[in-house]
């Protein structure tokens, strides 16, 4: 189904996290976080059942001190995305990742874009338009846009409409200025065909008996946690072997609310310390770059994405191609093994930024 094949097969991942916010919520001042960064949960897999994975010659070769009980990111690289581009150990990090026969794999997570397409959610399916559902993925990708554009503005609406729990008097208002929103930002979007389409939907939806997705749900709370995006990996890849990085918020919900298989408990995870899993510490410093390079995309426009990849150079250029070629591998060998959660604008980006090879930017 959607393309996805080889999720039987016998894989090793190997899973840590990074940017996990744990919930968000708006209050009176507005969102309880200071800053939205991307939800990477993700690290390394190999095909086959678990096999030792020596980091003895890695650990020399980016010269970390025996001192160190483990590798994390800040010994490889410091800093933001261009930042650690920068880093030589970076380079020795990506290419033993290549070397040693293992895969990048990732479920990435935009928190603003995933607080916000229920709008469009509890839309368009209403509307009977085969043709307009084509259209969703970029009307929430234009929404999320004219959203960060103009975030302060649009929490305090939320707030004041207690989002998403809207109540049936406040179906109309809120709309109302969701459409005055775009029509005041629609230069944000590159095509002013897409403003207009946009706004179209959303007029539509004020005649609709109900918002589904966005009536009788949490008051101002937009996510309250983030186990259902383990479960999803754990779920699809189920003749795999899951060794996570111990987060008991994670592990609780697991025992709180197991997963089964045919009425039958079915366990194919564990949750490990990282100081013994050479897997998670590999996993952490791949988290942390994809995590970094993902806040950057969400953060920057596409002219400056461009500009500053052609300003690469060196190291900075060396480790983009090595990224871009892990992510390329990793891709043909299983679809399923990448997952984004995100704006069409930004992965437009990513394939910008890492150029790749089926791009139409290579």
């Amino acid at each position: 189904m959607f393309g996805l094949t080889g999720a039987d097969t016998v894989y090793t991942f190997y899973h840590d996290e990074t940017n996990n916010i744990r919930k968000l919520h708006i209050d009176e001042r507005g969102l309880n976080v200071p800053e939205l960064k991307t939800f990477v949960l993700g690290g390394v897999v190999h095909v086959g059942a678990p096999r030792p994975l020596d980091l003895a010659s890695l650990r020399q070769a980016m010269r970390i001190q025996p001192s160190a009980k483990e590798i994390k990111l800040k010994h490889v690289a410091k800093g933001e995305f261009l930042d650690i581009l920068n880093s030589s150990k970076l380079t020795t990090f990506l290419q033993w990742i290549a070397d040693n026969d293992l895969m990048l794999h990732y479920h990435e997570l935009d928190p603003l874009y995933w607080s916000v397409v229920d709008v469009i959610d509890s839309i368009l399916p209403e509307l009977g338009n085969p043709m307009l559902l084509h259209y969703g993925p970029l009307l929430k990708s234009d929404l999320t846009e004219i959203i960060r554009y103009d975030l302060p503005c649009v929490v305090d609406l939320f707030r004041r409409f207690d989002y998403p729990d809207l109540a049936p008097q406040n179906r109309e208002p809120f709309l109302r200025e969701m459409i005055d929103l775009v029509e005041s930002n629609a230069g944000v979007l590159h095509e002013p065909i897409n403003a207009k389409m946009l706004k179209g939907v959303l007029q539509a939806g004020r005649y609709l008996d109900e918002l589904v997705f966005i009536e009788g749900f949490f008051v101002r709370k937009l996510i309250e946690e983030f186990s259902t995006f383990y479960r999803n990996r754990v779920a699809v890849f189920k003749n795999a072997e899951h060794i996570m990085d111990m987060e008991t918020e994670i592990r609780d919900a697991f025992e709180e609310i197991p997963l089964s298989c045919n009425g039958e408990r079915f366990i194919n995870y564990r949750f490990a310390d990282s100081q013994s899993e050479a897997g998670i510490q590999l996993s952490d410093v791949t988290v942390g770059v994809l995590g970094k390079m993902q806040t950057y995309l969400s953060q920057t426009s596409a002219q400056d994405v461009e500009n500053d990849r052609v300003a690469l150079s060196g190291s900075a250029l060396k480790n983009a191609e090595l990224l871009r070629d892990l992510i390329d591998a990793s891709n043909a060998a299983n679809q399923a093994f990448l997952h984004h959660v995100a704006s069409l604008h930004d992965i437009d980006k990513l394939d910008r930024f890492l150029r790749f090879s089926d791009g139409k930017y290579a």
